[in-house]
C-alpha cells in the first residue's frame, strides 16, 4: 500500500481530524505542539517521512520517532492498526479535559501535572473520589494536587478546599473622618504592606516590574469602573 492509499484508509476509517485532535490533548502545552500535530497530520494526508523531515527541518530519524510516539498516544491508527479496546486510550480521556493544560500552564503547574493529574483520575473513576483522595492526603504531590482543585472548582464553580487566609497581612482602618484632606494618603500607607507583599509574590513567580505596575493599574481602574 503506498502512501496516497495509506492515508485514504486512515482518513475514511478512523477519521483524521478526531486523531489529530487527540494528539493535540496529548501533548497539552508542550513547546512543538504544533509542529508535532502538523507532522503528523501532514502524515495521515499522504506526505512520506523525507518530505516532512525537509519541511519541518529535522532529520528524518526524528520524525519517525515522532510519527511512532503519536501513533502510541492515540493507540493506533497513524503507523500501526487501532485496536479495539474496551477502556478507551489514554488519549479519548484526556481530550474530554482539554482545557486542563491551560489551567496547568496558567497557575505556572508545569506540563507534567496533567499526565499525573490524568493518572490519578484513571485510577480513582471519578473527579469525587480523586479529590476525596487528595483531601485525605493533602502533601502528597502538591502541583498535581492543586491541579486537582482547579480542575474541581472549573468543573463545580466551588473549591473542595477550605478558603484559605492568602496573606497574613491586616489592612487598617481609616483613622480620619470621610472629609479628611489626607484621608487617601492614609489610605495609601494602609495599603502599602500588602501591595508590597503581593509584588514580592508577583516577581517571585516571575514576572518584571513593569508588568506588575501594569497589571496593578489595569486592575485598579477596573475597580473604579
Amino acid at each position: 500500500m503506498n502512501s496516497k492509499t495509506r492515508a485514504k484508509s486512515i482518513v475514511e476509517g478512523s477519521g483524521a481530524m478526531r486523531i489529530v485532535d487527540r494528539l493535540r490533548s496529548c501533548w497539552g502545552f508542550s513547546p512543538n505542539v504544533d509542529r508535532n500535530v502538523a507532522l503528523v497530520d501532514g502524515f495521515l494526508n499522504g506526505k512520506t517521512v523525507a518530505e516532512l523531515a525537509q519541511e519541518h527541518r529535522l532529520s528524518k530519524t526524528r520524525t519517525r520517532q515522532i510519527i511512532e510516539k503519536a501513533d502510541r498516544l492515540v493507540g493506533g491508527g497513524i503507523l500501526t492498526r487501532a485496536e479495539p479496546s474496551e477502556a478507551p486510550p489514554r488519549s479519548d480521556f484526556m481530550a474530554a479535559y482539554r482545557y486542563v493544560w491551560s489551567l496547568a500552564e496558567t497557575h505556572r503547574l508545569g506540563s507534567v501535572a496533567p499526565h499525573h493529574f490524568f493518572k490519578e483520575l484513571q485510577r480513582a473513576g471519578s473527579l469525587e473520589q480523586l479529590v476525596d483522595r487528595i483531601k485525605r492526603y493533602p502533601k502528597r504531590a502538591p502541583l498535581t494536587s492543586e491541579l486537582i482543585r482547579l480542575v474541581w472548582l472549573k468543573e463545580t464553580g466551588e473549591s473542595p478546599w477550605p478558603a484559605m487566609k492568602r496573606s497574613k497581612i491586616t489592612i487598617a482602618e481609616p483613622g480620619c473622618a470621610a472629609d479628611h484632606p489626607d484621608r487617601g494618603l492614609h489610605c495609601q500607607r494602609a495599603l502599602e504592606p500588602a501591595v508590597q507583599e503581593l509584588v514580592e509574590s508577583a516577581a517571585a513567580a516571575g514576572w518584571t516590574n513593569d508588568e506588575i505596575a501594569g497589571a496593578l493599574l489595569e486592575v485598579a481602574r477596573a475597580h473604579q469602573g
